[in-house]
């Protein structure tokens, strides 16, 4: 019930955001291979870049926001130590984008409060919450790879959900 929304969210923004994203993917993958041949990587000059390539972008303040702090991301986990392949980095910076956007779209929206519909308890809030984020993640990765092949967010769908089998009165719930 969250993909539709989620994706609805995603177009919305547009395509230009998965463009920017890949084109810093692209950036700190030629960083990566200029910097093994023995040079190190400027990591300050790095995320400059990635402010730069941003800026540039026409698209609104929060969306860029957005894909800023997803380039950036990467660019942090590279410093300390994470390995990623260069020709998946593309695609990586354009999930770390979707992560972003649902985090501040939907995740980011749930009150805080003590007292939340249905008298239900916030450890079994955040538990929920915690399940269904893995969940959407695992379909976020699938679709940033493909939106990294087609540069666009219009052709993405939202996965088959999975068959629920029906209970019937006979059945043996305690096996």
């Amino acid at each position: 019930m969250t993909m539709k929304p989620f994706l609805d969210d995603l177009k919305k923004k547009g395509n230009a955001a998965i463009v920017i994203a890949k084109s810093m993917g692209e950036l700190l993958a030629q960083e990566i291979q200029s910097s093994s041949n023995n040079k190190s990587i400027n990591y300050a000059d790095l995320s400059k870049k990635i402010h730069k390539l941003a800026e540039q972008a026409n698209i609104p303040h929060r969306t860029k926001t957005l894909v800023k702090d997803a380039g950036i991301d990467i660019i942090h986990d590279l410093r300390y130590g994470q390995q990623f392949d260069n020709d998946t980095l593309p695609e990586k910076v354009i999930e770390r984008y979707m992560q972003k956007a649902y985090v501040s779209e939907f995740e980011g929206k749930i009150p805080l409060i003590p007292d939340h519909h249905a008298k239900v308890d916030n450890f079994i809030l955040a538990d929920r919450m915690e399940e269904l984020k893995r969940d959407i993640f695992e379909q976020i990765s699938r679709l940033a790879k493909k939106a990294n092949l087609d540069e666009s967010v219009s052709h993405l769908r939202r996965s088959r959900r999975s068959q629920i089998k029906e209970i019937d009165l006979e059945e043996n719930l305690a096996i």
